[in-house]
């Protein structure tokens, strides 16, 4: 069936048909428009970022709240599909049929998942300390152009990157990681005697005893303070945060130390990885402690809560990295399809996070989230309209931190928001991705 016919759809049909010639304009001109019943993914007509941009175009124009991940192979992927879900006014969900909606609606949490956490009697937890530590060393765009042998102007111009702190030839994981947790901890008026559990994150980091163990140590915690190293990458702080919210509302802990340290410099040289990729991390650890509150709230301390997590796999694909037999960093990397599926899924984050907590991103002090790049969190504030202001600055002058993106960029909101009264601040919206577009969310307030 061509797109000239007019079946049974009417008005969604023309719609749908506009949003999928759309995506096709990007794709080499196929032999003739695709049947309705065609699946567009088998066929190769688009690709899993292709269907993503139907889906969102049409959520734009036809007001259907809850883009869905991209389907993976065998899931319905045709305009029949599409103009069915618009009939019944429901999005259609990953590994389910079109279902009703019933109120606001996400891919990610039904309805069952979101009774007001009010009514819950876990208890309180709250961000009592933090603390950051960067390189030392600030390298500019334009010397970083020069190291990877980009043209003048590449990182500037096209990343928003204007610097990068590297770690000194002093310095490295466990340094920056110690200098963070001491600020956090005192802070917190907390000595590390009486930390319950250290919990601690690194991508960078390789070898054994582990990160947190040589931090364990470096910080002199007593015997029974445990160790927990987390993974995630760039949802590390909140693995961690998230480990240290359930330790603490269980009761098993008073007092729990998150870290968490990257030093890509040493990582990602030159002669490892693209220019593109490489020249936009920089080296950062972060740290916060938290501490089991009471009904009343001690002035100034923002609490825990919520966290939402999930996997997009789909676009795993866009990032690889792991390690030859030499030792060297192996990377796949496609930059702009991962830029795009990072933009959707930060916004996606966001706008889940509303719906679950019932706090409106418009009323938010800040937004703690990873940052890719500059570009990417400039893209996303419009995106969800909301000021630029409301993020604060890691990547542009730090470059991307990895696990420590999220973990300065909410400790630079603490620091600003953390002492008003309760009445004159909002929430603070956390959201990450990283490789696998593993996802992450939370929310203090």
């Amino acid at each position: 069936m061509n797109d000239a016919q007019s079946p049974k759809g009417g008005g969604h049909r023309e719609l749908v048909v506009e949003c999928v010639r759309r995506a096709l304009r990007a794709k080499p001109a196929l032999p003739s428009f695709p049947a309705d019943d065609e699946d567009l993914l088998k066929s190769g007509a688009l690709d899993s970022l292709g269907w993503l941009a139907v889906l969102e175009s049409i959520q734009e124009k036809a007001g259907v709240g809850g883009i869905p991940d991209p389907p993976e192979i065998g899931e319905p992927c045709s305009i029949a599909a599409l103009i069915a879900v618009l009939e019944k006014g429901a999005v259609l969900e990953k590994g389910a049929a079109p279902r009703k909606q019933e109120g606001p609606q996400t891919d990610e949490f039904p309805l069952s998942l979101r009774a007001p956490l009010e009514a819950a009697s876990t208890p309180v937890v709250e961000i009592a300390g933090w603390g950051a530590a960067l390189g030392s060393l600030r390298i500019t765009a334009e010397e970083l152009d020069g190291e990877y042998n980009l043209a003048e102007g590449t990182l500037r111009e096209r990343a928003g990157i204007e610097s990068v702190a590297r770690a000194g030839e002093a310095e490295n994981e466990l340094s920056l990681a110690t200098q963070a947790a001491e600020t956090a901890l005192r802070a917190a008026d907390i000595g590390i005697a009486e930390i319950d559990w250290l919990i601690a994150t690194s991508e960078t980091f390789v070898g054994f005893p582990s990160f947190g163990s040589l931090l364990h140590t470096r910080l002199l915690a007593r015997g029974t303070c445990g160790v927990l190293d987390v993974g995630g990458a760039c949802v590390g702080l909140l693995n961690a945060l998230s480990v240290g919210n359930s330790l603490l509302a269980a009761g098993t802990a008073s007092r729990v130390l998150i870290t968490t340290a990257e030093v890509h410099s040493r990582r990602l040289t030159p002669q490892c990885v693209a220019g593109e990729f490489g020249g936009l991390f920089g080296d950062g650890a972060s740290a916060f402690v938290m501490t089991r509150g009471d009904s009343a709230a001690q002035a100034g301390r923002y609490r825990v809560r919520d966290f939402q997590f999930g996997c997009a796999g789909s676009v795993s694909s866009a990032l690889a990295v792991g390690m030859r037999a030499n030792g060297q960093v192996a990377l796949e990397f496609r930059g702009e399809a991962l830029a795009r599926a990072a933009l959707v899924r930060l916004e996606k984050i966001i706008a889940a996070l509303e719906l679950r907590t019932g706090f409106d991103r418009r009323t938010a002090s800040s937004f703690a989230t990873h940052q890719p790049n500059p570009r990417i969190i400039e893209m996303l504030a419009r995106q969800a309209n909301l000021p630029l202001e409301k993020f604060p600055v890691v990547s542009r002058v730090f470059g991307n931190l990895g696990s420590s993106t999220c973990g300065v960029a909410l400790s630079l909101a603490l620091s600003q928001h953390a002492g008003k009264p309760a009445p004159q601040r909002g929430p603070i919206f956390l959201a990450g991705v990283g490789p696998g577009m593993l996802w992450g969310g939370g929310l203090l307030c």
